[in-house]
């Protein structure tokens, strides 16, 4: 149980539930009721529709009856024979379910459900005293006043439904790409009718098929412990490139439920999973690589896993862009063709930093001209053409009022932003990976004694070391991070400078193999090689003239 320790709601939760006037003097304490936690997961299922009002009502009720939540005394109201939830009831779970506002704002919108007769108490009460009397006259067997199986006695199911969780947000290492020689996770979760507690018993059957349903792998039947399955499979070659469908069956009391998650597969080298997977051809061996044509002020540079693709921002007078090449080879920056130029001025007209989700489905774009990292949806995989904005998330001017770059974790639960007034990297921890709509700021790392003017930042794959380019020192300063992506564990190691060929670096990317490094900078507006003999490590770089 998880009692309420604070009593203060936050500022959201004053605005949630000013207009209801029994919500904004509690009179209630701490010691007067209790929730569970893992009741935040239904909560949060309702507010997503996952599952319907009915059922998290009757859950409710059952949960109340039965002194699993239990409540400080609430008048019940009679009803109006509607029973219609308000919508701030509803949006009230989605904000508790994730830690929004306190247990005691839920707590008085479930009071609230209960004044107005929405939740019936008392009527239950009465079934469950009848229940009682019936129990002990056939069985005599009972549990804080409730029937229950006696000791020698089966205990018989009751429900006839069930519900199904495939690689939900809850599970750290379920994502929706996987690497060639790598790990790729499933975990499933089966849950009762009503969804408030973990069953074991339903059938399950998995499996892993092309998007053309070919059978790629049989997992064949799984069996849940306490509710919950977790396995995985060592992708074994570039026959599961691009997409792919984890199907599932569930099967319980003659009912069935069937769900799909697709997921893509990326070329890729045992590495820890990290967002680049693909090293660099010879072809990449090449002298600056100019880009002034297309890009008189050029940004940043990005991959695609593949190193099939390269993308670049820039500021010009007709217009902020993100411009996409296709390259022959993986890397080979010499032979890109131009493909098209996506304007994205409309959201950013300072373009700074950008990065992709590995599955090249989301892009991210932070700017200095609104402080915001906007964040775009894609249904084509790396193609800024199709994007689709979806949301743009402030950065406050005490953390960074001028970002430059940008970079995530490789589960997606952490962004990194850098910029040029602060002389910081702030992280930032995401609640559902990818979405920066669920950012919140984590922490602050001073850079200044390093460099002055941060530009942008990038991570090794396993996230053991951190990169920072900037035009204070026009440098690429080498961090090892004692915990991986954990900024605050950072020890710096080596400044390598990158003046001779660029004296204003703006961004900076690795190849897979983390024995090539790219800088494209303002000054020479091209792009520069550096081979490095020694994965990851700039002490060992050396240009390519």
């Amino acid at each position: 149980m998880v009692r309420l320790r604070y009593l203060t709601p936050s500022i959201l939760a004053v605005c949630v539930v000013s207009i209801i006037p029994f919500v904004s003097a509690y009179d209630f304490t701490e010691s007067d009721f209790t929730i569970p936690n893992w009741i935040k997961n239904n909560a949060g299922w309702w507010a997503d529709d996952q599952i319907d009002d009915s059922s998290f009502v009757i859950g409710l009720q059952w949960l109340i009856s039965n002194d699993i939540i239990t409540l400080p005394t609430t008048e019940q109201g009679v009803g109006d024979g509607e029973n219609v939830i308000p919508s701030w009831v509803k949006n009230s779970a989605g904000w508790w379910a994730d830690d929004e506002i306190h247990d005691v704002t839920f707590v008085a919108a479930i009071r609230y459900l209960i004044g107005e007769g929405i939740i019936i108490i008392e009527q239950e009460v009465e079934e469950v005293i009848g229940q009682v009397e019936e129990a002990e006259e056939t069985s005599g067997c009972t549990f804080k006043g409730l029937p229950v199986p006696c000791p020698d006695v089966k205990e018989i199911a009751e429900i006839s439904d069930f519900q199904m969780k495939v690689n939900s947000n809850d599970c750290f290492y379920c994502v929706a790409w996987g690497y060639v020689g790598e790990k790729f996770h499933i975990q499933i979760e089966t849950f009762d009718e009503i969804g408030m507690r973990h069953i074991d018993g339903v059938t399950i059957t998995a499996k892993i098929v092309s998007k053309d349903g070919e059978l790629r792998h049989n997992f064949g039947t799984v069996t849940t412990e306490e509710g919950i399955y977790n396995g995985h499979i060592i992708i074994p070659s570039m026959d599961w490139y691009a997409e792919n469908i984890l199907s599932v069956t569930g099967e319980y009391d003659g009912v069935e439920k069937i769900i799909e998650k697709e997921f893509n597969v990326f070329r890729g080298k045992s590495g820890g999973g990290g967002i680049t997977v693909s090293g660099a051809s010879d072809c990449a061996n090449v002298p600056p690589v100019s880009v002034k044509d297309d890009h008189p002020r050029p940004q940043a540079i990005a991959f695609s896993p593949n190193g099939l693709k390269m993308f670049v921002t820039s500021n010009t007078d007709s217009g902020d862009s993100i411009d996409h090449y296709d390259l022959t080879g993986p890397y080979c920056i010499a032979t890109g063709t131009f493909v098209n130029g996506t304007t994205i001025e409309t959201e950013e007209a300072t373009p700074t930093g950008m990065a992709f989700s590995p599955d090249g489905k989301r892009m991210f774009i932070a700017g200095k001209h609104g402080d915001e990292v906007n964040q775009y949806n894609m249904d084509v995989p790396f193609t800024p053409s199709d994007a689709t904005h979806v949301f743009a998330f402030a950065i406050s001017d005490d953390q960074e009022d001028n970002p430059e770059g940008i970079a995530f974790n490789t589960q997606g639960t952490k962004m990194y932003i850098t910029g040029a007034s602060g002389d910081r990297v702030n992280e930032y921890d995401l609640v559902t990976p990818f979405e920066v709509s669920s950012a919140s700021f984590a922490f602050s790392l001073d850079v200044s004694s390093q460099e002055a003017k941060p530009t942008d930042i990038t991570f090794n794959n396993q996230g053991t070391k951190m990169f920072i380019v900037g035009s204070g020192g026009k440098e690429v300063n080498e961090y090892k991070l004692a915990t991986p992506f954990v900024i605050s564990s950072a020890s710096h190691e080596y400044a390598f400078s990158v003046s001779a060929q660029e004296t204003n670096p703006r961004g900076i990317a690795f190849d897979g193999s983390g024995k090539k490094m790219f800088i494209i900078g303002f000054a020479g507006k091209d792009v520069n090689v550096y081979q490095l003999t020694t994965p990851f490590t700039v002490s060992s770089a050396t240009f390519v003239s």
